[in-house]
């Protein structure tokens, strides 16, 4: 009973043009008009224009262009943290997946702020960044410590938080991002049954939620990674639709 592709690629071309709209001068982005100091809001909204463009949607190259290089230009002028820095992961991981990022920015927030990261995803995001640029070393590492943080479950209630995200939210990401990076010695069952509890005890949930598990979904079975269901009380490995 999904939709055909046609109008899921209508539906993602006019959201894609909608977002353009508003942009500012500065290739910034605002929730309801033109530009935007919000470094996070910026990030999100060029991951999704960079997904877009990679599926062949229609991304006009100067808004684009834009919209990358006000990233580059705020990461040099972040500024620094002790508890935070969602936005900062966020920029430097969509920067990274289009060839902008600077190692040495990625190598430096690795070895001397990676446990001041407050979040899971955020810790995946300089993960994913670091195994775009090949430093699968240090891309483990974080991933080791986005899971460490996901462990501790800071964020067991739901509270209202800065990047919109929830353990929930951040459970998905990593999974989606790890599967992404194609890390070898990643327990991606162990978390994809993790992931399937908190969204089992969820009463409902976010757009953020919904948009990383659909993404660690589609990362997951594109790598091969076949679901093991039990249908109605029947065992069924692969993808199953009703």
């Amino acid at each position: 009973g999904l939709a055909g592709e046609a109008p899921v690629r209508e539906r993602v071309q006019k959201a894609t043009d909608g977002m353009l709209v508003n942009q500012g001068s500065d290739g910034s982005f605002g929730l309801w008009g033109p530009g935007s100091e919000d470094l996070w809001l910026n990030a999100y909204v060029t991951d999704f224009l960079t997904r877009a463009k990679e599926k062949g949607y229609t991304v006009p190259p100067v808004a684009y262009d834009m919209a990358v290089t006000n990233l580059k230009n705020r990461i040099a002028y972040a500024s620094d943290f002790t508890d935070g820095g969602e936005d900062v992961a966020y920029a430097l991981y969509v920067l990274a997946r289009n060839g902008r990022a600077s190692i040495g920015d990625l190598r430096f927030y690795a070895e001397t702020k990676l446990d001041s990261f407050g979040t899971p995803l955020a810790r995946a995001q300089l993960g994913a960044a670091l195994a775009l640029y090949g430093d699968s070393q240090k891309a483990s590492g974080a991933f080791r410590s986005s899971l460490d943080l996901l462990d501790e479950g800071r964020d067991s209630a739901r509270v209202w938080r800065a990047d919109y995200g929830s353990d929930l939210r951040d459970g998905a990401a990593v999974l989606a991002l790890a599967s992404e990076s194609k890390l070898s010695s990643f327990d991606y069952q162990g978390l994809s049954r993790e992931v399937g509890k908190l969204y089992k005890a969820s009463a409902y949930t976010s757009t953020q939620e919904k948009a990383w598990i659909l993404l660690a979904a589609h990362a997951m079975l594109k790598d091969g990674l076949k679901p093991e269901l039990d249908v109605g009380g029947s065992q069924h490995d692969g993808v199953f639709t009703a």
